[in-house]
Formats: C-alpha cells, sequence, structure tokens
C-alpha cells in the first residue's frame, strides 16, 4: 500500500514541478505576499505619522480676535493659523478644505475677563482621501489643554493660590515592552490573517489540477487502471497536495519575518520579530494545512473542470480568513475553543507573536484539533473517491 502511494505522491509532484512556470509563481508568490504584509501595515502606520507630524497650517476665520498667548502656543506645536476670506463652511464640506477654525469676536476680552470661550472647529475628515489628509485633530487638541492650563495658572497666581495644588497626583509613565513584544503587537493580528491566507491558496490549485484537472484533461483513465485501490490514489494525492502547500507555508512566513526586520527603524520603531515566533507558526499551520487540503480535494472531487473547482473554492477561502479574523477579534475564552480548526491554530500564534505565555494544552488542542478535522476529512473523502464519481461526478 505504502508503495503505491509513493508512487501517486511522486507522480503528481513530477507533473508539478514540470512545468517550470507555474512551479516558479508557487514559489514567488507566496514569499512576496509575505514580504508584502510586513511592509504594508507598518508603512502606512510610518505614512500616518509623518502627515500627524508635519507643519500644521489651519485656515482661521476671525484670527484678529485671537490671544497672541494662544499663537504662541499653537506654534509650539507647529500649528500656524491662517486668516481666511470667504465661505469657509462650503470650502470645507466641497473638500477645498481640510479643516477651519472660527474665533469668536472678543475672546482675548473674555478671557481676560475670566468668561467661558467657545473656539468653533469645522471638519471634513474624507478630504485628501484615508491616507492623503494633513489636518491633525489631536494634536490641535493637545496645543488648546495647553493653553487652557497656561491660562488656569495664570487665573489661580492672580489669586494667590499654588497651581499645583490642582494636580495633587502626578504620573510617570514607563513603556516596559520589549522590542519583541512591540513587533509581536502588529503581528499578533496579521500573522493569523496571513496563515488563513497561505493555508488556503499554498494547496489550492494543485488540489484542484489532480482531481477537477485530470478529468478535464482525461488523464485520469490511465490511473485509474493501474492495480491501486481508490484509497491509495486519494492518500497518494493528498500527499502530493500537502508537499506542495509547505512551500508556501515556509516561503511566506519566512518572507514576513525577513521582511518585517530589515524595515529601517523609523517605521518600526526599533521592533524585531524573533524567529521563534516564526518557526513556531510554520510548525502550527502544517496540520492546519493538512486539514485545508482534504476539503479543498473534497469540494474538487465533486467538480468536473478547473474553473467550476475554483468557484466551488472560494468560500474556504472566505471562511478560513474570516475565521482567523474572528480569533484576532475574539480570543478563545476556555480551552475547548482551541480544538475548532483555523480558530485555536489563529489564536495560538497571535498569542506567540505578543510574546505572552501559551498554554500547552492551548497548544495541544489547537494541533489535535486540526489532525482530528483531518481524519473525519479523509473518511469523507475516501467515501466520495471512487472512480465512478472521479470518472462521471459533476
Amino acid at each position: 500500500m505504502l508503495t503505491h502511494i509513493a508512487n501517486i505522491w511522486r507522480k503528481e509532484l513530477m507533473d508539478t514541478i514540470r512545468d517550470k512556470k507555474a512551479f516558479r509563481q508557487a514559489l514567488l508568490v507566496p514569499l512576496l505576499v509575505g514580504i508584502a504584509y510586513a511592509v504594508m501595515n507598518p508603512l502606512l502606520i510610518s505614512l500616518v505619522q509623518s502627515k500627524a507630524g508635519n507643519p500644521l497650517a489651519i485656515p482661521t476665520q476671525g484670527l484678529a480676535y485671537a490671544d497672541p498667548t494662544l499663537v504662541s502656543v499653537l506654534a509650539k506645536f507647529d500649528i500656524t493659523l491662517v486668516s481666511f476670506d470667504g465661505d469657509m463652511t462650503t470650502a470645507i464640506a466641497s473638500g477645498q478644505q481640510a479643516a477651519g477654525l472660527i474665533i469668536p469676536p472678543g475672546f482675548k476680552e473674555n478671557i481676560d475677563a475670566q468668561q467661558p470661550v467657545t473656539l468653533r472647529l469645522l471638519l471634513n475628515p474624507t478630504t485628501g482621501g484615508p491616507f492623503g489628509g494633513s489636518f491633525s485633530g489631536e494634536r490641535l487638541e493637545s496645543a488648546i489643554n495647553a493653553y487652557n492650563q497656561l491660562v488656569a495658572r495664570s487665573r489661580l497666581e492672580q489669586v494667590d493660590i499654588d497651581p499645583q495644588l490642582l494636580t495633587p497626583v502626578g504620573m510617570d509613565t514607563q513603556d516596559l515592552s520589549t522590542p519583541a513584544q512591540r513587533a509581536g503587537l502588529l503581528a499578533s493580528f496579521m500573522l493569523p490573517i496571513l496563515v488563513g491566507v497561505v493555508v488556503v491558496q499554498g494547496g489550492l490549485f494543485i488540489a484542484i489540477d489532480v482531481t477537477a484537472g485530470e478529468k478535464e484533461r482525461h488523464t485520469l483513465e490511465a490511473l485509474l487502471v493501474t492495480p491501486t485501490t481508490d484509497a491509495e490514489i486519494f492518500l497518494g494525492k493528498l500527499a502530493a497536495v500537502f508537499t506542495m502547500s509547505t512551500f508556501p507555508i515556509v516561503l511566506t512566513l519566512m518572507g514576513y519575518w525577513a521582511a518585517s526586520n530589515l524595515l529601517p527603524a523609523s517605521m518600526t520603531d526599533g521592533a524585531v520579530l524573533p524567529i521563534a515566533v516564526v518557526l513556531g507558526a510554520i510548525v502550527l499551520t502544517l496540520p492546519l494545512a493538512l486539514f485545508v487540503n482534504v476539503v479543498l480535494m473534497i469540494i474538487s472531487i465533486r467538480t468536473k473542470t478547473f474553473k467550476d473547482a475554483q468557484s466551488s473554492a472560494v468560500p474556504v477561502n472566505l471562511g478560513v480568513v474570516f475565521t482567523a479574523m474572528a480569533a484576532a477579534f475574539a480570543p478563545p475564552t476556555s480551552a475547548s475553543l482551541f480544538l475548532i480548526p483555523v480558530y485555536g491554530t489563529s489564536a495560538v500564534i497571535g498569542s506567540l507573536a505578543v510574546g505572552g505565555t501559551v498554554a500547552w494544552q492551548h497548544i495541544a488542542f489547537s494541533v489535535g484539533g486540526s489532525l482530528a478535522a483531518v481524519l473525519v476529512g479523509i473518511f469523507f473523502a475516501l467515501k466520495l473517491f471512487n472512480r465512478e464519481r472521479l470518472l462521471y461526478s459533476a
């Protein structure tokens, strides 16, 4: 039996490798996907942060009423008020301006008279697109808070009250996170999703090719006349699919690790993702990949053409990715939930990424859940994998 399975496995691998163009793509695309996932998010975060740090010029109406102290405080935050003439509401609503500030008449006089004053800020957050906007409302709010503290301190000093009486408790915040933990914080969300993508895409095309593809090419007949059982044919093909799917998994995750650690410190804040996290993710992903391979082959058995099998596999892709995302947003609350394929594995990988302590039961349950699902899947696949269905099913 093992000899027949090995022969089928060798035959399917050789058929895949002979298609040099497809084989190169099978190796190159996962590597590029891993690199893209590693670079994309730090790049976007760096872009947003750099825009938030740029000098900020705010179109302003009523600039003549401003308190010079307010203007000087804003300048310390790299904020400049620029006089604006015209219909500010229309300009902002139409996207010509991202924001505008309106200073009411008598602003300085009311401040001096210790009367409350309200500034009016008009915003259009859609101006410039999701990453093209240059207005930082948080920076303006921080500047106004600093001005309020300055005014409050001045008023207390006028009545001979120590301003420190209003802040009896101070706070000294220290960040104790390590560079590995900071790198893992983003990876804890990205890695499970990346794993979800690669376990489906890594074995998708060969799983379809060795079933629906061979039906379409009418090459199954030659294989079915050999002295091999239906189970041996299925297991040999499954072994080939699993073997080929391991390459994208390793290349994608190693590409993610390499790219994330080669990014400049200005983008990552010195965060470095440990290689142990990626190696652990690879080991945990392999049982899950085998389960997904079985599911893809079950779907492909029931189709007659390569194109039909691709369409039928779309729900699997979406289901795996959404389940991986669910693990990131809502981690398991009990050990038994780690038995759920994809969900348990994604949750463990997310915990490994942030450098936390992962209970061995959670690891065992996530691996055991995937392997149990593999056995169940093989049982159903063998029910479907017979010569009549292979040749005539639609």
